[in-house]
């Protein structure tokens, strides 16, 4: 453990603006522009709602060459940057080492929760179900449920300077923050480097980009959503004990699991 955020560097504003008008992005009049506590420079400018799902993917194509990843977002640069971190203090490096362990580790102590908290042997016995990656992926159905509409296209693009979206809750603490979620090891709350983590390994297994973020919400463009029953089932359960707000790792299983926008809104 340590108070590490996934990226040191400092990123310069006139830099990245340079960078923008070398791969032939015209920011519009009236951009704003913040650093990070992290010392990363965020630019950003209004968007129409029609609009914003297009320019984030061409900005998204373009980041190998700009460095810089595209969020859409309701919040101005000022705000976007000025959130609470999870914990100021510890920042998990496996978070960019080693994901998935901090995965596991956050899913068993969710598991572990939902068993102490259980009313009889009934009950534990469903949670452990809910949990098996095999056991769920014989429930998964045929056909998963048609995705809700999202309307979380946000009135702001903004560009962080970093190459990677999933280092992106490191680097701009407490966006999202996750009230009332207490139930990493020992009772914890949420970590940034826990947003971090499970984002990380998305990317890595399903391409999984950040797409959205504000206060409380985060969403997700997936390119290659897991389809195979148990690599569902997986997925489910890593998002349940992500988010279980209103959901379980059936309903996640047989809905967004398997769609190309994964949503997470913490209440």
């Amino acid at each position: 453990m340590s108070g590490k955020l996934v990226n040191d560097r400092t990123v310069d504003i006139d830099l990245m603006m340079e960078t923008l008008a070398d791969a032939g992005f015209e920011v519009p009049p009236g951009r704003q522009t913040a650093v990070a506590r992290s010392g990363v420079g965020v630019v950003g400018w209004r968007v129409s709602r029609a609009a914003a799902l297009t320019e984030w993917r061409r900005l998204l194509a373009a980041r190998e060459h700009t460095g810089m990843h595209p969020v859409l977002t309701d919040l101005d640069p000022a705000r976007l940057v000025a959130g609470e971190p999870g914990d100021p203090d510890v920042f998990d490096d496996r978070a960019v080492t080693a994901p998935r362990e901090i995965v596991a580790e956050v899913t068993a102590a969710v598991l572990a929760d939902r068993l102490a908290n259980a009313e009889d042997d009934e009950e534990r016995r469903g949670w452990r179900e809910d949990f098996d990656p095999e056991q769920l992926a014989v429930q998964v159905s045929s056909v998963p449920d048609p995705p809700a509409t999202i309307e979380s296209t946000g009135s702001w693009l903004c560009l962080v300077g970093t190459p990677t979206g999933w280092s992106v809750p490191g680097l701009v603490p407490g966006r999202p923050y996750a009230p009332n979620w207490f139930v990493g090891p020992e009772n914890r709350g949420m970590r940034d480097s826990d947003h971090a983590a499970f984002l990380h390994t998305w990317n890595d297994r399903f391409g999984a980009e950040l797409r959205f973020v504000t206060d409380t919400m985060l969403v997700l463009d997936v390119a290659r959503p897991p389809q195979d029953p148990l690599e569902v089932a997986e997925a489910a359960i890593e998002q349940y004990a992500y988010c279980p707000d209103g959901h379980d790792t059936t309903a996640y299983a047989d809905g967004q699991t398997r769609t190309g926008t994964w949503q997470f809104t913490w209440d």
